[in-house]
């Protein structure tokens, strides 16, 4: 534990590089997540972001983590693993991605913010970051991995008359693609439309099951794209219309469930 934390003092001191779910992606679960903070949340957490919105932080992790030292501390947190049957237990995750991985990520946070109030505040507001980052990450259906498939998507694609790596087209190209010219905020406003019943229903239980309800829906997708290694598929907006809802579910999930974990843990 008092590694982990030290990892997450750490993390304030690096630069800025590159992105994930993608600009509008991440940004618009972090606004959904942050309407839907309880008062007492939302005050505890602006105690330590002076009041930054959430959506400024939720780029973070991916704009640091090929900087030393959090290549390594940082390594693997962005997806997570499950089993055949869409469980991610954790001898699933200890076996093949050495616990590093999302789901574990959320687990520790959980246990090390328990006691939020005397840790340092750069710890806590690194662990925000990571936080506002990782649960929208492991919704991602491109973060999503699976013992017995291969779903990373590197590979090249034509989409849309153009060049795309295929783990690309889901962290940034369909979302820009199916609403074409909308921000996040526009994103956020959309899916920020579930009944209190509703919003309940998806955020019961934390990491791991959140994880697993995205790891069945996405799983279908993987046989959409075939990657032979010889021929270059084309995506066209067909693709795109058939990809979008998928990807504004699990935008809005993680939205919810973004804002159930910091009110679990802030909210107290």
């Amino acid at each position: 534990m008092k590694r982990f934390a030290l990892i997450l003092s750490l993390a304030l001191t690096l630069p800025q590089l590159a992105f994930a779910w993608g600009y509008i992606g991440h940004k618009a679960i972090a606004e959904i997540a942050e309407r839907n903070l309880t008062p007492k949340a939302k005050a505890a957490i602006e105690r330590y972001t002076n009041g930054t919105p959430l959506h400024e932080y939720s780029l973070w992790m991916d704009e640091v983590v090929a900087t030393p030292p959090y290549n390594k501390a940082l390594a693997g947190w962005h997806a997570s693993i499950c089993d055949v049957d869409c469980t991610s237990p954790k001898i699933v995750r200890e076996r093949y991605r050495k616990s590093r991985d999302g789901v574990t990520a959320m687990e520790q946070f959980q246990l090390q913010l328990k006691d939020y109030k005397n840790l340092s505040d750069s710890t806590v507001l690194t662990a925000i970051k990571c936080i506002v980052h990782i649960v929208a990450d492991f919704h991602c259906p491109t973060h999503m991995r699976y013992v017995d498939l291969h779903n990373e998507g590197k590979y090249p694609v034509d989409f849309l008359g153009q060049r795309w790596d295929y783990h690309a087209v889901w962290d940034t190209g369909i979302v820009e693609a199916y609403h074409k010219g909308w921000d996040f905020v526009k994103y956020a406003d959309q899916l920020n439309t579930l009944s209190k019943g509703e919003i309940n229903k998806i955020t019961k239980g934390w990491a791991q099951q959140w994880f697993e309800d995205g790891s069945r829906a996405v799983r279908p997708i993987i046989y959409w794209v075939i990657n032979d290694g010889k021929n270059i598929q084309k995506l066209d907006m067909e693709f795109v219309n058939k990809c979008g809802p998928l990807a504004e579910s699990q935008m809005q999930k993680a939205g919810y469930r973004l804002a159930k974990a910091l009110n679990t843990i802030f909210g107290k």
